[in-house]
């Protein structure tokens, strides 16, 4: 989809001239006479790049793009503004910038010189997304970069299909495996797309109707309070990837809207009349089998094979447990960081019991474990007892597993006494777990039953 223009200038002439000349380069052009005309024409729908003149009959050009620059932060437009001004001073310039112009340019106005400001403006734009995709690089290589060959295939084969721009991926797997940053790496790897927009819309969040307002955008007066026109997340995403996230949550009728949006590449906003293209790459995300949801009725059977060109599933976190320390500390550096603490380190009976964690929640679950950590300990080593597993609120130390060794009555206790203690207390906290016990002990799971079973020792309910 092109780039839209908004022309807001008194000077009839003009506007007839830079319309035709930004319409021959491929904008989307409207314009407007007056700063009242130009506001309304901008909250029934933000332009990609608004060209407005300093001096205009009705309003102070400078004023009016603090407004229209407020109202598109509050819409999240990333619409870039520049002022034509008849004044060529080193003043109205500053005041222009500093109220959020992109560039300014000076009266009378030359038309290729208007056309070079607004590639400039674009492309600056582009580039400021792209330093920001570079600056989501670093989580990603932490996440990515993977030990584990089944984590190594998934990247392959992503890297493969990002080379595929048009190709719908979904992308299955438990809740923290990292789904979305799998999206964002098949999204910056993709030829044409990665230096586009990556919209993301998280399904479960919203009810039907916000999800297809979102999604298509509405025209103003669609519904109650649809004040003014609102661009939908598929247009927003035009010529880059829309991460749909939870897309088994859809309800049926959106289910339906969705498809034909994908197989006809054009959908309509809610309350509109007209079809708009949409030139976008679906990169779809769920925790739900959508097999099952499908056999059971709750998906449509076309709609998932239609999503389901290139599917991905990411292994969970206890079956890449070699991952887990390079995890570990990469995000203890930046825990840290934003506490406002010294970096610590882990101790080496933390990340065997880190290592050893099943890890419902993955690598969401690894990094709470990690924070609760960093706020609970006195010095600036990680041990056991600052880990809280399973629930952050109700969960016991991991410290609560080991213990200290106490003399009764002056006698020390037996070895076997202590070693029946010890896998007693190893059970409770691995909720009777003998496999996660065995790996915390570094012994065989045979010799954990063996022990279980000589020293009489009853597993916790």
């Amino acid at each position: 989809m092109s780039a839209s223009v908004l022309v807001i200038d008194d000077e009839k002439s003009f506007r007839v001239i830079a319309e035709e000349a930004l319409s021959r380069e491929g904008y989307a052009v409207r314009t407007a006479d007056s700063g009242a005309a130009g506001a309304r024409a901008y909250a029934d729908e933000p332009a990609d790049v608004v060209v407005l003149d300093r001096n205009l009959p009705d309003i102070d050009g400078v004023d009016l793009l603090g407004r229209l620059a407020r109202e598109a932060q509050e819409r999240g437009a990333d619409t870039l503004f520049l002022v034509a001004t008849a004044y060529a001073d080193v003043e109205n310039a500053v005041q222009a910038l500093r109220q959020g112009a992109e560039d300014y340019l000076t009266k009378p106005l030359q038309l290729p010189d208007l056309l070079i400001k607004i590639r400039k403006a674009l492309e600056s734009r582009r580039l400021r997304n792209r330093v920001r995709a570079l600056r989501r690089e670093a989580p990603m290589r932490a996440l990515l970069e993977s030990k584990s060959a089944a984590m190594r295939e998934v990247l392959e084969r992503a890297r493969r299909v990002a080379q595929s721009p048009s190709t719908s991926v979904l992308l299955q797997g438990e809740s923290g495996t990292g789904k979305e940053i799998l999206a964002r790496l098949i999204h910056d790897q993709t030829p044409g797309r990665g230096e586009e927009a990556l919209v993301e819309l998280n399904c479960a969040a919203l009810s039907e109707g916000l999800l297809e307002s979102e999604l298509f955008g509405h025209e103003r007066g669609a519904f109650t309070d649809a004040k003014a026109s609102k661009r939908g997340l598929l247009e927003l995403a035009a010529g880059g990837s829309l991460f749909l996230d939870e897309i088994g949550e859809l309800g049926p009728q959106l289910q339906a809207k969705l498809l034909r949006a994908l197989e006809t590449t054009t959908f309509r906003r809610v309350g509109g009349t007209r079809d708009l293209s949409a030139d976008v790459r679906i990169i779809a995300a769920t925790n739900r089998n959508l097999d099952e949801e499908v056999r059971a009725g709750r998906f449509r059977l076309d709609l998932f094979h239609r999503l389901d060109v290139f599917h991905l599933t990411l292994p969970p976190l206890r079956e890449r447990r070699e991952d887990i320390a390079a995890l570990a500390s990469w995000l203890l550096e930046r825990i840290a960081q934003r506490l406002l603490k010294p970096v610590p380190r882990l101790s080496a009976e933390a990340l065997r019991i880190l290592t050893a964690y099943d890890y419902p929640g993955n690598v969401r679950e690894l990094r709470n474990i990690l924070e609760r950590a960093v706020i609970l300990e006195t010095s600036n080593t990680i041990t056991p007892d600052s880990l809280l597993l399973g629930s952050g609120r109700s969960g016991q130390p991991a410290g609560d597993a080991f213990f200290s060794l106490r003399l009764t009555d002056g006698q020390p206790a037996s070895l076997a006494d202590l070693e029946k203690l010890y896998i007693e207390r190893l059970l409770v906290h691995t909720g009777g777990n003998r496999a996660q016990v065995a790996r915390l002990l570094d012994v065989s799971y045979p010799t954990v039953a063996k022990k279980i079973a000589d020293y009489g020792i009853k597993l916790p309910d």
